[in-house]
């Protein structure tokens, strides 16, 4: 009988203990106790091109800056209903990412970056899943002063093509187009990516100003676009306009940059500090006072003008659409970089360069992106490319 006693009682501490082990989670859709802080976050992300009342199906993950955050013990994430609707409560106070991601897989990914404190609630952003991409448009010049760095004219499509997509105009398929040329195409789709080139001549910059509002026009209304705002390069080009949502940037050659953000796939597991020459031509300065939402700031400079540190990558919303952009010279830095490494690292920055770029592409296409950082292997190149390029400017 003391046995059988012994027994029971056993059963009833091993129970408590099990359930004090386990999140509590709760039966709305949409909505998750964490139950491992006592602050709450919340928010709504819908499709682009239907009803805010048919936005069911989206998976919202919460993940934590911090790697020593109890969150990233497990995965926290939630389903939402017809209303878009998630709320994570119960989180401790910190900075986090959000991942909404389609179940289906027929929409992009949307992210946000945010920071709640202690014992708050706090109301995120709208987020927006756009259109899965399916195409790929790459605007470049072929004369482009690049080449004069021994930079191959196809250096984003041998990207694209390692990936399995072949050159062509339909589906995962990418394409050259100019701007420079009589009549240039400027025909976009839904489920196209543009991709801007870097360092392209000043009548390439002048015609993308004249027609500013066709791309303008296009990521407002669901679109996609990766602008390579490295400008002041080799080919002289000086680009005066704004980005979508009337984004600017002050040109300013940086020999470092700074990681803002560890935990994104562009960054994951990247040193704190990336050196070239340059690093970045310039830095984003009118972030705050311009119409765009879901604002990620994944580098920014280290110099600076002395007094402020511009964001030299950035990811935002305009309207219904996505724009990822950067000041860094990437392309360069396929062929050529500091063969330096970083302190702990067996990569040398002008591959961590390279890799940022074939990350960024992999990321806005929401293919998968390996953390691992890949070991440099040295590489015998052409006669061109072996000279003593310093500087890419």
């Amino acid at each position: 009988m003391k046995k059988l006693i012994l027994f029971f009682l056993i059963l009833i501490v091993l129970g408590i203990f099990l359930s004090g082990c386990t999140p509590t989670t709760s039966t709305n859709p949409g909505e998750v106790n964490v139950d491992l802080g006592n602050s709450t976050l919340k928010g709504v992300v819908n499709y682009f091109d239907k009803p805010t009342n048919q936005s069911a199906n989206i998976k919202v993950t919460l993940i934590a800056e911090s790697e020593d955050s109890p969150v990233n013990l497990n995965s926290y994430y939630v389903i939402t209903g017809n209303n878009g609707f998630y709320e994570f409560k119960n989180i401790p106070s910190g900075t986090y990412l959000l991942i909404a991601q389609d179940v289906n897989k027929n929409y992009q990914p949307a992210n946000i970056i945010l920071t709640i404190g202690e014992n708050e609630t706090k109301t995120a952003e709208t987020m927006i899943l756009t259109k899965v991409i399916k195409h790929v448009i790459i605007f470049r010049e072929s004369a482009s002063a690049w080449n004069e760095a021994g930079i191959p004219e196809t250096v984003i499509g041998d990207i694209l093509s390692s990936i399995g997509m072949s050159q062509g105009t339909g589906q995962n398929q990418y394409e050259y187009r100019t701007l420079t040329g009589e009549n240039p195409n400027l025909s976009f789709n839904m489920g196209d990516l543009i991709i801007i080139e870097g360092d392209q001549p000043q009548a390439f910059y002048d015609i993308y100003t004249t027609n500013k509002t066709i791309f303008d026009n296009f990521v407002y209304n669901g679109g996609t676009i990766f602008w390579i705002a490295c400008d002041m390069g080799w080919a002289s080009g000086n680009f005066t306009s704004t980005l979508p949502g009337g984004v600017t940037w002050r040109d300013s050659y940086d020999s470092y940059n700074d990681i803002v953000y560890f935990e994104h796939p562009i960054t994951k597991n990247f040193p704190t500090q990336l050196y070239g020459n340059y690093a970045s031509h310039g830095g984003f300065d009118n972030l705050n006072s311009t119409n765009i939402a879901n604002l990620m700031i994944y580098v920014k400079e280290t110099t600076g003008d002395g007094s402020i540190q511009y964001p030299t990558y950035v990811e935002y919303r305009y309207n219904m659409g996505r724009v990822l952009a950067t000041t860094s010279p990437l392309e360069w830095y396929v062929v050529n970089g500091n063969m330096s490494m970083p302190e702990g690292y067996n990569t040398t920055y002008k591959d961590l360069f390279k890799l940022m770029l074939v990350r960024s592409i992999k990321y806005i296409m929401n293919l998968e992106v390996s953390p691992d950082i890949p070991p440099s292997v040295e590489s015998v190149y052409d006669q061109k490319i072996k000279l003593n390029l310093n500087s890419h400017k």
